[in-house]
């Protein structure tokens, strides 16, 4: 899916529009070459006085407006900044890109959007696209490949990651530190009582879950098992993988994150599992909706507008210090509701 984030809509109605003047209008008008008109707006090459005038006249009195997008290619800058995103329908993304679209709006800049569906083969593809029309592109949580990544940062001049980061990669980029924010779920889990807790797993290709796995491994020790069930993603994810976390007889489920923790909460509801009652939940980002359902969801809080904003700051900075691979953490709080107890005895 693609759309401009920083446009409004479409206008509407069915009464006839008037037809809207071209460039061919404006040098006829003006008695000069399109090519004339082109550089008097562009400001590319200088014109004489005279020109300028006449193609100004002629503008003002047909009404044309110019089109941004081609005014930027003729420049070599569109004031544009393409963001690919996973999925906007998951919360998290549409908050990071949020955050993008409201630094990039106060400096006069629009926002081109790309949603891959989850499909890792189509990021680099929608990457490449954007780049055509925008001046550097922001990936949130890419899940390509470490080569298709170095692949793409020798073809985009200003590519910034949002929760991306290893191996070299030479790409500025904004992380959330994860294992600090696993770990303190564990560390809360466990001070709880549980000694035995399921893990439902994030995408396989996703840096960040990497990062947990790493954490979950260093949290696993005698007396705190963590078994894991693959999973996803999504609430659908989770509602999915609801019954075989609880086949596994674990007295606390630690979801990849809220919208899969989302999924998990409807479907014990569905079983009459009670939370906190019989089975603990922790979910990962502190979505809006994580304090609204019942009972409300222990978390650990990301900034998601702040990454976009971290994001927006590495692209502008960019433009003056060159490519580098800069990269700014950010360190999550746990926050703990309702929806974590100590184990029944």
């Amino acid at each position: 899916m693609w759309c401009n984030a920083a446009m409004g809509r479409a206008r509407t109605g069915a009464g006839p529009r008037s037809p809207r003047s071209t460039i061919t209008d404006v040098a006829r008008e003006a008695a000069v070459s399109p090519a004339t008109v082109s550089r008097v707006l562009s400001g590319t090459k200088p014109v004489s006085a005279d020109r300028e005038r006449r193609v100004r006249a002629a503008v003002a009195r047909l009404g044309y407006r110019p089109n941004p997008a081609a005014q930027g290619l003729l420049r070599g800058a569109t004031h544009t900044i393409g963001v690919v995103v996973p999925d906007l329908s998951n919360p998290y993304f549409a908050e990071v890109l949020k955050g993008v679209t409201n630094a990039a709006e106060a400096a006069d800049f629009r926002t081109l959007v790309a949603d891959t569906g989850e499909k890792a083969g189509a990021e680099h593809d929608a990457a490449l696209e954007l780049s055509r029309w925008a001046d550097g592109v922001v990936l949130c949580s890419p899940r390509m490949s470490h080569w298709e990544l170095t692949m793409l940062a020798d073809a985009v001049a200003r590519l910034m990651c949002v929760n991306r980061l290893g191996r070299g990669e030479p790409v500025p980029a904004v992380v959330v530190d994860f294992e600090s924010g696993v770990s303190s779920i564990c560390r809360h889990l466990r001070e709880l009582g549980h000694r035995r807790v399921v893990y439902l797993r994030g995408p396989n290709r996703a840096w960040s879950e990497r990062a947990r796995q790493r954490a979950l491994r260093a949290a696993s020790a005698p007396g705190f098992e963590i078994v894991q069930v693959p999973c996803g993603s999504s609430s659908v994810d989770g509602h999915r993988a609801a019954d075989a976390a609880l086949a596994t007889r674990a007295t606390a489920v630690m979801a990849f994150s809220d919208y899969v923790a989302l999924g998990v909460l409807a479907r014990l509801d569905e079983l009459g599992v009670s939370v906190p009652g019989d089975m603990s939940l922790t979910g990962f980002d502190d979505i809006a909706m994580s304090s609204l359902v019942s009972p409300r969801l222990t978390t650990v809080a990301v900034d998601k507008q702040r990454l976009g904003r971290h994001a927006w700051q590495l692209f502008a900075a960019s433009a003056a210090d060159g490519p580098g691979g800069q990269v700014v953490t950010v360190t999550p709080d746990l926050i703990i509701r309702g929806s974590t107890a100590g184990p029944v005895t």
